[in-house]
């Protein structure tokens, strides 16, 4: 998962500003004060890597509309490229015995043959079972390889730094370094941008080269697939409607304005009614009060359509005619649902149309994300309520303060700036938050 963002020069970033990622990160600020340049900023790298466009980003995607590159300068700035650093902590990692090969490859010397036609690579494990790769590397090179690998479970550490010009000049820097158990396994760096992209890094010459590179990329895939994998829903979501329809929707992606939530939400009713929908039902009841949600005809032959039952009245009613909240929240739940362990799920505003209670009740959906399902969350909100009952939570300890972390966006001398605060173990809140930003009702009323 992600664990730090490092953003200068970028759209409302003028100097760098620094952003800790917890499984549960809070982005808090006044309006305009950068909190939605940082998603946009993680939307662009998605839809970077799932296009084939030229260019190191793609500013114009289905996830993004942010104009051209040179658009995203900061206008203030008197620096000519962007710079920006990720950090990422995985295990979604090749096989250890991919693993040992590549290592064992490192350390190899490639012998030509007397016609000078291939090159053998003698590589060495210490094994009593053999693998063998000759088939896959029957043009130019061959590699004998015997191996017996322990599983075992690696976390690695990813540092992606790139230094991007805004004008065309191809002098650039892009890298990304891999450190497992702190040993550097590889760096990967081109100071021409020209021909690379983001996570993208040109072949070298050699084919034995070529091979060790090959093995390089099997680890740049599972920074791919971190990234790829985020879901976002902004901060208008599609009021539901009473009639669905079906059809396929994109695996385990409710849209950003989660226009797919129903379809999803029917299949988790219908075909699994397991461990997720559970999750789902759980969430609509405790949040904004609904119970007994159903996907059937009403009166028999006619076509189906989602029903539930207000838990506060106990009346039954179209589950589109609950009102304009319900809607906002549904996608929020689904989401979280079809979402697999390390899946960053990103919501802007998930306090929207829902009352002060059912704001409280939203900050623990964020906590029960986390502690049952192990997805964490990025969230961009403005509720008071929210960001109170996760530090009720760890108060109560039913929340690590360590996985919690708010990142307080302020402005100082027209440059906008970066605190990462953390929750205490009572549930008190590091200082460096102003008064006036989550207490301006208290001032209000000794005012009043």
């Amino acid at each position: 998962m992600l664990t730090r963002i490092k953003l200068k020069n970028f759209r409302a970033f003028r100097e760098e500003i620094d952003v800790r990622i917890r499984p549960i990160t809070i982005l808090i600020g006044r309006n305009s004060a950068g909190k939605s340049t940082l998603i946009k900023f993680l939307l662009m790298l998605q839809q970077t890597l799932e296009s084939s466009e030229a260019g190191f980003f793609v500013t114009e995607g289905r996830h993004a509309t942010l104009g051209t590159f040179q658009d995203l300068k900061n206008s203030m700035s008197r620096s000519n490229s962007f710079q920006f650093t990720l950090e990422i902590e995985t295990n979604d990692l090749p096989e250890p015995a991919i693993q040992q090969i590549r290592e064992e490859l490192q350390q190899s010397k490639p012998i030509e043959n007397l016609e000078g036609t291939s090159v053998d690579l003698n590589v060495n494990l210490r094994t009593s079972s053999t693998i063998s790769t000759q088939d896959a590397l029957e043009q130019e090179t061959s590699i004998r390889v015997s191996a017996e690998i322990p599983a075992r479970e690696l976390l690695a550490q990813f540092s992606i730094v790139g230094s991007i010009p805004y004008s065309k000049s191809p002098r650039g820097k892009h890298s990304v370094t891999c450190n497992i158990g702190g040993n550097k396994i590889f760096k990967k760096q081109e100071n021409n941008i020209r021909r690379t992209r983001f996570l993208t890094f040109p072949l070298p010459n050699s084919p034995v080269d070529i091979l060790k590179s090959a093995f390089d990329n099997l680890y740049l895939d599972g920074i791919r697939r971190e990234i790829i994998s985020m879901r976002h829903l902004s901060p208008i979501r599609e009021e539901s409607q009473r009639s669905v329809i079906l059809g396929s929707p994109p695996p385990d992606d409710v849209g950003h304005r989660g226009e797919y939530a129903m379809p999803h939400l029917q299949r988790l009713l219908s075909e699994e009614r397991g461990q997720r929908s559970e999750f789902v039902l759980q969430q609509m009841e405790s949040v904004v009060d609904i119970e007994e949600v159903r996907f059937e005809p009403r009166v028999k032959g006619f076509i189906p359509e989602f029903c539930a039952k207000n838990k506060l009245t106990g009346a039954e009613a179209y589950l589109a005619d609950f009102g304009f909240g319900v809607s906002q929240c549904i996608p929020i739940f689904v989401q979280g649902a079809l979402l697999n362990r390390g899946q960053l799920l990103i919501v802007e505003q998930p306090e929207a149309q829902i009352h002060p209670t059912a704001q409280l009740a939203m900050g623990s959906f964020f906590a029960d994300l986390w502690n049952q399902r192990r997805v964490p969350s990025l969230i961009e909100t403005h509720s008071a309520n929210l960001m109170l009952r996760l530090r009720r939570l760890v108060a109560h300890q039913q929340l690590n303060p360590d996985h919690v972390s708010v990142a307080y966006f302020h402005t100082e001398d027209q440059v906008v700036n970066v605190k990462n605060l953390d929750i205490k173990p009572d549930g008190s809140l590091e200082k460096g938050l102003p008064m006036e930003f989550f207490g301006a009702d208290i001032i209000e009323a000794l005012e009043l």
